[in-house]
């Protein structure tokens, strides 16, 4: 099942400008793919809005409980309000649609 994962901050929170939040992002990337394997989590892709301060992380999961605990065990949310939404393509989204 997809996620996306929204997560968002502000220019006072941004790793970019804190030193401090930038490490913890930084230990928290590096432990990326031990944490999500570990709950069955595979990343999709991963995109910045850096004026916005946003940050989106498609991944696949059994559910959107495995991705909060992903979400908790990184760190990303001690300078981020996080979002974690099902998703699906928007083909699929199109198709199913044109059979109601």
């Amino acid at each position: 099942m997809l996620h996306m994962i929204v997560a968002t901050h502000g220019p006072e929170t941004c790793p970019g400008a804190v030193p401090a939040l930038r490490e913890k992002m930084v230990q928290g990337m590096q432990k990326m793919d031990q944490v999500m394997g570990a709950q069955g989590v595979t990343a999709q892709g991963g995109w910045v809005n850096m004026p916005a301060h946003q940050i989106f992380m498609l991944v696949d999961a059994p559910n959107a409980h495995v991705v909060n605990k992903v979400v908790m065990e990184l760190g990303l949310m001690d300078w981020n309000t996080v979002i974690v939404n099902a998703v699906i393509p928007l083909q699929e989204a199109v198709s199913t649609a044109a059979q109601r």
